[in-house]
């Protein structure tokens, strides 16, 4: 029988056989030994060693780590020894071996690209996303291109600095990598310096049980190696370290809190006999209801209670706050965009007022500088760098949101990447005890 293929189908086999190369002195070789064959040389790290074995022995891995220590060039080239080492990734190809998934730019999908491709000094550089290792077929898609990717059946998929990725396209590239499961049973390979807390690191870093192998590796042990100490001691004084370096979500992001560290203190969370406040910032479907519970003691007011809550349903976070006023003097504020919270709570004898964010001064409702919203983040703000307010450590996600969070263009908090729903109750508790002139609505 013959077969007879198109003038396009004959075009992408020259061109496909043209980009091509087998490289048959890598074959049979360890990753080790490949590593050492390349031409362009780097010391093989003991942690690379460690993380050799995490790579061969495990599907799903999730690696947090450390800018510098090189973890994406490892991950490149542990990628370009699967393909060359023998025929076994070619022989199940399907359409795709690898997906390479970067951040929104398209430059940064060739960047990657041309990183693999220059282990190769003899690869052919064809298109610029896309190249050919012994037949295995490796792709990069911008994260906000993946509707391509959707239908493939790639072996290996890499999402590089996948925290960084814009919060819609964080949750779509983790679905697409995961839903190949079934499919193809692939390496799934998440590597990221972390950014924000509430973004997919931090979500995925929560759960409890996990796909993933969960791996980090941050500065120290870098020192000595890719590190001189004098640059980390350098490094130590600007206020990105703690995240760039150290593992932490948002440090050295935001601008609006200063001097939080000066507040952060362990004390006791028992509720004594001080004004109280119970701050409830509602929010359904895909946000947190956040609840801040307050007490002014000497002058200073102790955060007591910190907690949010994921998706819940109203019946549920009515009863809970219920429950809570008890604890703080039934003395309840609420976000004024959820009218029929505040009725429930009246309705259940909780003395509950509306607070709304957007209202002027002078009562009329248009969001400006002179908003209510405006005032109080410049209130919690005075209140934090006056010390006038002590936070206990437990309450990590306030201060990761405090720590984070950012002005936008209307001197409000920008929540556009970031989560900010007990900040947002923060604010109304610090405001609360400031002055009596609230914009408080009954409903």
């Amino acid at each position: 029988m013959i077969y007879l293929l198109s003038l396009d189908q004959i075009e992408r086999k020259i061109k496909e056989d043209d980009e091509t190369l087998e490289f048959p002195e890598y074959r049979g070789l360890s990753f080790k030994e490949f590593w050492e064959r390349l031409p362009h040389k780097l010391e093989f790290f003991d942690y690379e060693e460690e993380l050799t074995s995490i790579y061969n022995n495990n599907k799903r891995i999730w690696i947090k780590k450390a800018t510098g220590l090189g973890i994406t060039e490892f991950t490149l080239r542990w990628i370009a020894w699967m393909c060359v080492k023998d025929d076994e990734m070619r022989k199940r190809q399907v359409d795709i071996n690898v997906i390479i998934i970067t951040g929104p730019r398209l430059e940064l999908s060739i960047t990657l690209m041309n990183r693999l491709k220059e282990l190769f000094p003899g690869i052919k550089r064809t298109k610029e996303t896309r190249c050919i290792l012994n037949g295995n077929v490796i792709e990069c898609f911008p994260s906000h291109h993946l509707s391509a990717a959707r239908g493939l059946n790639p072996q290996i998929v890499l999402l590089d600095e996948a925290d960084f990725f814009p919060p819609g396209q964080q949750e779509e590239s983790r679905h697409i990598s995961e839903r190949y499961i079934p499919k193809t049973n692939p390496h799934i390979l998440m590597i990221s310096t972390p950014n924000l807390p509430g973004g997919l690191y931090d979500i995925m870093e929560r759960e409890k049980e996990s796909l993933y192998i969960r791996k980090e590796m941050l500065f120290p042990i870098g020192i000595g190696k890719v590190y001189k100490q004098e640059d980390i001691d350098t490094a130590m004084k600007s206020p990105s370290f703690e995240r760039e370096y150290n593992g932490k979500y948002g440090y050295g992001v935001g601008n609006i809190f200063q001097g939080i560290d000066e507040i952060i203190e362990d004390y006791n969370l028992k509720i004594n006999h001080g004004r109280k406040v119970l701050c409830c910032d509602p929010a359904y479907g895909s946000s947190k209801f956040g609840i801040i519970g307050m007490e002014q003691l000497d002058r200073i007011l102790y955060v007591k209670d910190a907690t949010q809550y994921d998706r819940p349903s109203p019946s549920a976070m009515l009863e809970i706050v219920i429950q809570k006023a008890k604890l703080f003097d039934n003395n309840v504020l609420v976000d004024s965009a959820h009218p029929g919270l505040i009725r429930d709570l009246q309705e259940h004898g909780v003395n509950a007022h509306g607070v709304r964010f957007g209202s002027r001064i002078d009562g009329k409702e248009k969001e400006s500088p002179t908003s209510l919203l405006s005032i109080m983040t410049i209130e919690a703000a005075t209140a934090v760098r006056e010390k006038r307010v002590r936070i206990n450590p437990i309450f990590r996600e306030l201060i990761s949101q405090m720590r984070s969070v950012q002005f936008n263009e209307k001197g409000h908090p920008d929540k556009k990447e970031l989560t900010f729903d007990l900040g947002d109750a923060f604010l109304m508790g610090c405001n609360h005890f400031k002055t009596t002139s609230l914009s408080v609505i009954k409903i």
